[in-house]
């Protein structure tokens, strides 16, 4: 476990009670809400044989339940590629994605289009998005790389690792208590992290992340 995972794990621990995200429709989730997802999400990709060298993809418009998902991705070993949904044909190939994450609107539309033989897709009931699918490439393969990133943001053409995250986030210092875009790496994943970190409440806004 890194410690940027421990951390954010000790905090969500020691604010079991209290909340610790918001959504700007007013929905509160706590400690316990969000270490519940986790546990949940780590335990669904897991058992689909997800290794550590693979990579998942998220682009959810739900952004309560990215922190989850990235700590849950990390506690597996797993590349997160962080990108904002869009309305374009994502990359299926095994080479590409061990699982993904779209929005739900996209997911019902690629539910219909995907090879159940090859691609798989998984419902949970999350705290965070009560209604959560997401897809499992059953021949995805593991990616050999020199030098492995934790994170991968296309849209800023950033890759970082978890050590770096937690010394960028732990600098950020979290005096924002709305983050307006989750996908915006400064101003949104950053003071995020800091916040959870910090064990200071953010709010995320929903309608910041809608599909292009």
């Amino acid at each position: 476990m890194s410690q940027l995972t421990a951390a954010i794990l000790n905090q969500l621990q020691t604010n079991y009670h209290q909340p610790v995200l918001r959504l700007a429709t007013g929905n509160w989730f706590t400690g316990a809400d969000l270490l519940e997802d986790i546990q949940l999400c780590r335990t669904s990709l897991g058992q689909q044989q997800l290794q550590a060298g693979q990579t998942i993809l998220l682009s959810p418009t739900q952004p309560a339940v990215i922190p989850g998902l990235l700590i849950a991705s990390w506690q597996l070993g797993l590349t997160v590629t962080l990108t904002p949904p869009s309305s374009h044909q994502p990359d299926f190939s095994p080479q590409a994605y061990a699982a993904m994450v779209f929005s739900p609107s996209q997911t019902t539309r690629l539910a219909h289009q995907l090879d159940p033989q090859q691609i798989s897709a998984l419902t949970l009931i999350l705290n965070t998005a009560p209604h959560f699918t997401y897809f499992v490439h059953d021949n995805a393969e593991t990616l050999t790389r020199h030098s492995r990133p934790d994170l991968i943001l296309p849209a800023d053409q950033r890759q970082l690792t978890q050590a770096e995250l937690y010394q960028q986030a732990r600098a950020t210092a979290p005096t924002a208590t709305c983050v307006i875009n989750v996908y915006d790496y400064q101003h949104g994943l950053l003071p995020c992290l800091g916040s959870l970190l910090a064990a200071q409440p953010v709010t995320i806004k929903v309608g910041s992340v809608l599909a292009r």
